[in-house]
């Protein structure tokens, strides 16, 4: 659940290329697995497919081969010469002579023969090139007894050693298959011998090793012991155990030999138990298959790369716009609306942005009107003030006073009353908004004179002002509620005589007032939370500071947001209070 809310608290940019990249590597490994197992499993059944056809027509040229000598064994057993022959306890040689003639006319028409040997029941034989090693009748020999017991069946006797016979063409046993079968009387029904026919296993080797099975695959027989009939010269035929080849129907089963992958199949052949297995390499049959699947990982790789880049570009031509929005939402939260979007496209983001722009006009109209109607209200108080106050009538009645106590010689009174007759009319100025320095400080100077009588010793003031700076206008009234908060929460609350200072000057193209007091300061926490009030342009719900606050209205209202008041304390020591104004 966190991970599913961290994710959701992700950009918009990295959930689109999350999403891009699961997509595609969903596709490049569908692509790469099931594709390449597909083919794999095809080559897989093709080879099985190709091997077993390459068995059965192995098969079918032995079986061919071995019913062209069972028709022999049947040709010679019907010839009168041999029928004679077997029938004889002791044979003429010139019988002998015309047997051995018919049996060079075969020989000689078959190549694949290395021998023909007929044995009688007596022990008798008949041979041009196969003769008995020792005297002992051949009768005795087991490929006889075999044949006699089974006279029905042609008997496959492969590398046939230990028999009482030779070739005289000195050919090698083991290259040897021999072709045994008994011979009955056509009138009797009975045995009357065997004929024996060597055959060379060139006929075999002729057919198996015309067939290839694969780089290194090969095809093999097994007879029905599960001796080697014949084989191509390979190390593996001799590293697969019979006992996987037991069963008789054709079987296909998978096994390692040598750090290999091998499938074989085999099928047995029941009119001789032979089996013929074919064995080929898995991993040679399915190396394209693992050349595909590398090329497709590094086409993989490189269409990842490439849709990333893609991906990279197509969320940046969303997000990039919905970001320049939100910088200007930032915009407008500090109060500024004079940064409208501009839209490329008539999309979506694009349709957005125009009701951004309408509705920071439609903000700014508002704003504008308020602004408007503030001032028309607080123009109309002051003239309602002034109207109250009857300035005639007022300066009137003072100038009276003024003269009578100068008539008794009453200087300080008259003096105080000069000082209020000048904080009137500056502080009136006909209804205009705005004096000059030089007014301001007249004006915030009678206040002083009027407070110094008051206190008498307690407070004394400092006014320095750059003569540059003296016929620069302001809006009226910005120093005296500095100097009254100044006096009131300041020197009033310490021991001892307070001093005001009171600056002007002009710093490039900004006044800068500053109203310092030697009062009691103001604690930390306390400075922090009025710089932000007046920073904010918050009000406080206290009176405390009443003054403070209505000058650093009226100046953001008049001159922007980016003016107004701020405060410098050291507690117990001193206090300053900075206005910063346009010239």
């Amino acid at each position: 659940m966190k991970l599913f809310s961290y994710f959701n608290n992700k950009s918009i940019r990295f959930k689109l290329l999350f999403y891009f990249f699961v997509i595609i590597i969903l596709c490049v490994m569908t692509m790469t697995l099931l594709g390449s197992g597909i083919y794999k499993k095809s080559l897989q059944e093709e080879a099985n497919s190709y091997t077993v056809q390459m068995m059965e027509q192995v098969w079918n040229q032995i079986e061919k081969d071995l019913n062209e000598n069972d028709n022999i064994i049947h040709y010679l057993s019907m010839e009168s010469d041999i029928q004679q022959f077997m029938s004889e306890t002791t044979s003429s040689s010139e019988l002998l002579k015309k047997v051995n003639t018919r049996l060079s006319v075969y020989k000689e028409r078959h190549s694949e023969m290395a021998g023909l040997l007929i044995v009688n029941q007596h022990g008798e034989f008949a041979s041009n090139e196969t003769l008995p090693i020792t005297r002992d009748l051949l009768t005795n020999e087991y490929w006889y007894k075999q044949a006699v017991h089974s006279p029905e069946r042609l008997h496959l006797i492969s590398n046939p050693v230990g028999r009482n016979i030779k070739e005289t063409s000195n050919y090698q046993v083991n290259n040897l298959l021999s072709v045994v079968k008994a011979i009955k009387d056509p009138v009797t029904n009975k045995v009357t011998g065997v004929i024996l026919i060597d055959l060379k296993l060139d006929f075999i080797k002729k057919v198996i090793q015309s067939i290839r099975l694969g780089k290194s695959g090969f095809i093999f027989i097994l007879n029905k012991d599960g001796n080697v009939v014949y084989s191509p010269v390979n190390s593996i035929v001799y590293r697969i155990n019979p006992e996987w080849l037991t069963k008789n129907n054709t079987h296909t089963l998978e096994k390692v030999i040598n750090h290999n992958n091998y499938q074989i199949i085999y099928n047995t052949y029941p009119s001789i138990q032979w089996k013929v297995v074919g064995v080929f390499s898995l991993d040679e049959t399915t190396e394209v298959v693992s050349r595909v699947q590398l090329y497709t990982y590094i086409i993989g790789m490189f269409i990842l790369l490439l849709a990333s880049i893609a991906s990279w570009f197509f969320t940046s031509s969303i997000i990039n716009p919905v970001n320049k929005l939100k910088a200007l939402m930032k915009n407008v939260e500090e109060g500024r609306f004079d940064l409208p979007f501009h839209p490329k496209y008539n999309d979506e983001i694009g349709q957005l942005g125009r009701s951004y722009n309408r509705m920071i006009q439609e903000i700014s109209r508002l704003i504008q009107l308020v602004y408007v109607e503030q001032k028309n209200k607080r123009e109309a108080e002051l003239k309602i003030l002034q109207a109250q106050i009857k300035p005639h009538f007022l300066y009137n009645t003072l100038d009276t006073i003024q003269w009578m106590a100068y008539e008794y010689k009453a200087t300080r009174i008259v003096e105080m009353v000069n000082a209020l007759t000048t904080l009137f009319r500056i502080g009136l100025n006909k209804g205009n908004e705005f004096i000059t320095i030089d007014e301001e400080i007249q004006h915030v100077e009678s206040y002083l004179i009027i407070q110094m009588t008051r206190y008498e010793s307690k407070l004394e003031y400092e006014i320095n002002v750059d003569e540059q700076a003296k016929q620069f206008k302001i809006i009226k009234l910005l120093l005296q509620p500095l100097v009254e908060n100044a006096i009131y929460h300041g020197i009033r609350n310490k021991r001892g005589k307070g001093k005001i200072s009171i600056d002007v000057k002009k710093e490039s193209d900004h006044l800068i007032l500053t109203v310092r007091d030697s009062g009691i300061g103001l604690p930390e926490e306390k400075l922090l939370e009025l710089n932000g009030i007046l920073q904010n342009n918050h009000h406080m719900e206290e009176k405390q500071g009443y003054g403070l606050f209505n000058v650093n209205d009226r100046i953001k209202l008049v001159y922007g947001s980016d003016f107004g008041v701020t405060i410098e304390s050291k507690y117990t020591e001193w206090t300053m209070v900075k206005v910063t104004i346009p010239v």
